[in-house]
Formats: structure tokens, sequence, C-alpha cells
């Protein structure tokens, strides 16, 4: 149904510093949707992150995918940056967002 990883922040912010934690991926696919499994995995991602004794926690998300920023937004992230990421050829206009 999906999968999260987890591991040390390397997003490119002028606040991040060791020992920050970043949620690096959370894929769903649409039978998982709408059902819990975004976040269950969220959840355990992030509780396996906060375990490690890290205190900030960042991630970054496309700007075109408003469902994950209200997502994210409900469980305490903001908005603090913005970022491109290069898709092949395409260059996405990514946000950054951090809890902590």
């Amino acid at each position: 149904m999906g999968y999260a990883l987890a591991g040390p922040n390397r997003l490119p912010h002028a606040e991040a510093r060791p020992g920050d934690g970043e949620l690096k991926r959370l894929y769903v696919d649409r039978a998982g949707q709408g059902v819990g499994a975004g976040k269950t995995l969220f959840d355990a991602a992030t509780a396996w992150l906060e375990s490690s004794g890290t205190r900030r926690i960042w991630l970054g998300v496309w700007s075109g995918n408003d469902r994950a920023q209200r997502f994210y937004a409900r469980r305490g992230f903001a908005t603090v940056g913005e970022y491109t990421f290069l898709v092949g050829e395409t260059r996405d206009q990514e946000l950054i967002m951090r809890r902590g």
C-alpha cells in the first residue's frame, strides 16, 4: 500500500542543524488512501526519528500537492522555505516544512 523513508536531514535550509531528522519519502497508493495507511506510516517514521533523539523533523513536499501539505500541517508542520527538485528533466518547486 505504501512506504515511508526517514533519516538525517539533508534539505537545503539555513536553519538545519546536525541531529535534525527528515521524513524523506511517504507514498501511499490509491488503495491505501483514505483508510489510514498514510497516517500509520507517518506515525511510524516520525516515532522512529524521535526515538533517536531527533528534536526537529523536516520534509520536502511538492508545491502542487495540496493534500499532502494539509496532512503535514495538521501534524504540526509549517512551511519554512522552498527549493527546486530535479525529476528527470523537470524542475519541481518543493516546499520545505518543519516541525519542532
